[in-house]
């Protein structure tokens, strides 16, 4: 009776453990950047000579998802669709151009926005900037981008800086790269073979039960440990990101909130049960037999 227990909050526990893990792998919550309080210590730098609309920043930052020139309808229906103008497309591509130049090194010379990213895109948060709501509003920005997976060389992009430096752009980019594939691989092992264990320990409500508990606890410590490589990695490539050269584009102000956000509070709390869940399954035959070894011990001493 005490083994079918332990087979049952087993099983429970690694069916919530998998669902934290499916819930973390495929939200976009895993980091996230409040730039606010940056944004207004910035403008109360820049005095009261002119209006907050007039110090506020119109276009996007460099790196900001751009769509190309065509029409799109606005939120609200079919209404007609209105492109960039010509001189907004200018000041675009003048944008596009500004890396590297000697303003950027300023404390305020990049804006920033609020974004949150997971393992497979990094989102614009809507409501939070107005400029940032109005280039979304007029299609000229995408509010979420993929998260790379493979190798683009920056060289074109970062035309105007010098080659050392563009360089080390590019061995910075394979290392994060890296990084990257094997959060998501491990992590998408860790789901494998908790999914296993789960049918395993299924399964062994009608066969072989000793022996499918076994392999369903080492199974869940197996997915442990692959889930915990997986999120110390990723803790890695943040780090690794933003530490990257050069500062001034890869960094963030000391004054810019940023942090961990739900998604990988889900993946810890999953990992959490996944152990719980293999630890229970490995170790309470081995206490249920101490347990029966000593009650007999105890009859025989007593007859």
């Amino acid at each position: 009776m005490g083994g079918a227990r332990a087979r049952v909050l087993s099983l429970c526990l690694s069916l919530c453990s998998l669902a934290l893990l499916v819930t973390a792998i495929f939200t976009d919550h895993w980091y996230e950047t409040d730039p606010r309080r940056h944004r207004e210590s910035c403008e109360d730098r820049a005095g009261s000579a002119h209006s907050p609309d007039q110090r506020r920043r119109l276009l996007p930052l460099p790196h900001l998802p751009l769509r190309d020139a065509k029409p799109r309808v606005p939120r609200g229906g079919s209404a007609e669709a209105v492109p960039p103008t010509g001189n907004l497309l200018l000041q675009l591509e003048n944008w596009r151009t500004l890396l590297g130049l000697r303003w950027l090194q300023s404390r305020c010379g990049r804006p920033l926005f609020a974004t949150y990213a997971g393992l497979w895109r990094k989102c614009y948060f809507l409501g939070v900037d107005q400029d940032l709501d109005n280039l979304l509003d007029r299609g000229i920005a995408q509010r979420c981008t993929a998260i790379k997976y493979h190798f683009a060389t920056p060289i074109r992009r970062l035309w105007n800086i010098p080659i050392n430096l563009t360089k080390i752009i590019q061995q910075d980019e394979w290392h994060l790269l890296h990084l990257r594939r094997i959060t998501a691989g491990f992590l998408g092992m860790a789901a494998a073979v908790l999914l296993c264990g789960c049918i395993v320990i299924a399964v062994g409500f009608f066969w072989e039960k000793s022996l499918t508990q076994h392999v369903a606890g080492l199974l869940f410590l197996m997915s442990g440990i692959f889930c915990t490589i997986s999120l110390c990695t990723y803790a890695t490539s943040i780090s690794f990101d933003l530490n990257r050269l050069p500062k001034i584009i890869y960094g963030l102000p000391d004054d810019v909130e940023h942090g961990y956000s739900w998604s990988i509070f889900c993946a810890w709390c999953s990992l959490g049960l996944i152990v719980a869940a293999g630890c229970l399954c490995t170790t309470y035959p081995f206490i249920s037999r101490t347990k029966i070894s000593h009650l007999k011990s105890t009859r025989d001493s007593s007859v």
